[in-house]
């Protein structure tokens, strides 16, 4: 770089800088030519020279995101010089900066949390809440960062705020950032345990209070969180403050656990009629084209508010003639059959409407419950126009519950195998 430039940029001259490109037009083209090169908005950054940098991003928004030949991108230097102003501009004129990973894969954002500048990390997630989701080459995320760093107030900041987040798949989100491993297998709450201080009491304290931290997860040497503390307890290093923060909570030793099944145990475990069906089905899903799977929702739809509706009001309303026997008889049958068809009929479109849904979560225990609620008020309706509601509604319960069965089954046993094919995401539904 023109040792010019570099003192214009330093000193944030920007008259300079355009005699400059006057005399050169090609001198900032040259300069992005260049893959690892220390630009002047670098320059400008580690001066702290905001209105120079501002010029410069307009003039050349791709040297915001390059790397010097040290690793580290024109905001990496802010954190580190500690120019805050520079930093909250720069944000504001492209929160993803935040994102953007130098040396060691560390990005601002993660710079950030080492240097403990609180009221920065806050702003980062709330302009930039993706920045969460970035590790470095070591495995290690903000919460380990914070940890390690001895940064508890970040550690507040950044429990407090994946416990309110909101963001499509936030129960994901959250879940993966408490219980990210590093390349040693060790979380957040392991690496607490290992520092064994007053300060480290209160992040242990922290992160177990979080509902989605995995208390009892091994780390590389098999050993859980409790493990760890028991092993300082035996070297005479004990906390005595760390016994009454587990005391209510449910960690357990490696011992005392189960052995954790790998990929290969999956496999190789006997194919059931239960996981041949069950595998049957989600081919099934996987198989229909999304669009296919949005039209054929909308026709269950229809068909369980029409069955719904002759429930409701079945011909004749399933009243019995008192004038002629026989006739009271023939009703009675011609109501049966109605009854049958008809509540197979609402069974089946649930069931199906069911069957073409993904299965996730909480997604499936609503529909459960709102299907559960329907079944039962369309037994109740069915009862009310019967010519003998105590037998329609017994004979309606147990078709009823023999739905709400296998429905259950189908949620909650089928997940305790793998299936090779993911389950589809509906794309007409819940745009990205």
């Amino acid at each position: 770089m023109d040792p010019r430039l570099q003192q214009a940029a330093k000193s944030g001259s920007i008259d300079e800088l355009y005699a400059l490109i006057d005399e050169n037009p090609y001198i900032l083209e040259n300069i992005d030519a260049v893959p690892f090169i220390n630009t002047p908005l670098h320059v400008a950054a580690a001066s702290g020279n905001t209105e120079f940098a501002m010029e410069m991003l307009n003039l050349k928004p791709s040297f915001a995101r390059k790397l010097n030949t040290s690793g580290y991108s024109p905001l990496h230097l802010a954190v580190d010089k500690g120019h805050t102003d520079f930093v909250y501009w720069m944000l504001k004129h492209d929160h993803s900066l935040a994102c953007v990973k130098g040396r060691n894969g560390m990005t601002p954002f993660h710079f950030l949390v080492v240097r403990g500048n609180v009221e920065l990390v806050a702003e980062c997630l709330n302009v930039s809440p993706e920045c969460i989701e970035d590790v470095s080459v070591k495995g290690q995320n903000a919460l380990h960062l914070a940890v390690v760093n001895d940064r508890f107030e970040v550690l507040q900041v950044l429990t407090g705020w994946i416990k309110r987040t909101i963001q499509r798949n936030a129960f994901k989100n959250e879940f993966c950032f408490l219980n990210k491993e590093d390349f040693s297998y060790n979380t957040a709450l392991h690496l607490a345990a290992h520092k064994n201080d007053l300060q480290a009491c209160f992040a242990v304290r922290l992160l177990l209070e979080c509902q989605y931290v995995e208390r009892n997860k091994v780390n590389g040497d098999g050993l859980t969180f409790l493990d760890i503390l028991r092993n300082l307890e035996n070297s005479g290093d004990w906390d005595l403050d760390l016994e009454q923060v587990i005391i209510k909570t449910r960690c357990k030793e490696a011992a005392s656990m189960p052995k954790t099944k790998t990929l290969s145990d999956f496999w190789i475990t006997p194919f059931t009629i239960w996981k041949r069906h069950s595998t049957a089905m989600k081919r099934l899903r996987s198989n229909i084209p999304e669009e296919a799977r949005g039209a054929f929702l909308v026709v269950f739809t229809l068909i369980i508010t029409a069955t719904y509706q002759t429930g409701l009001q079945p011909p004749g309303g399933g009243q019995q003639s008192k004038d002629d026997p026989h006739s009271s008889k023939t009703k009675q049958a011609f109501f049966i059959l109605l009854w049958l068809s008809n509540t197979l009929g609402f069974y089946c479109a649930l069931f199906y409407t069911f069957s073409f849904l993904p299965l996730r979560g909480l997604f499936t225990s609503w529909y459960i419950l709102i299907g559960t609620l329907l079944g039962v008020s369309y037994a109740l309706a069915v009862a009310g126009n019967s010519p003998d509601p105590v037998m329609f509604l017994m004979m309606t319960f147990v078709i009823f519950l023999l739905y709400l069965l296998y429905l259950t089954l189908l949620a909650f046993l089928g997940r305790k195998h793998l299936t090779v094919v993911p389950e589809p995401h509906l794309s007409w539904f819940r745009k990205p």
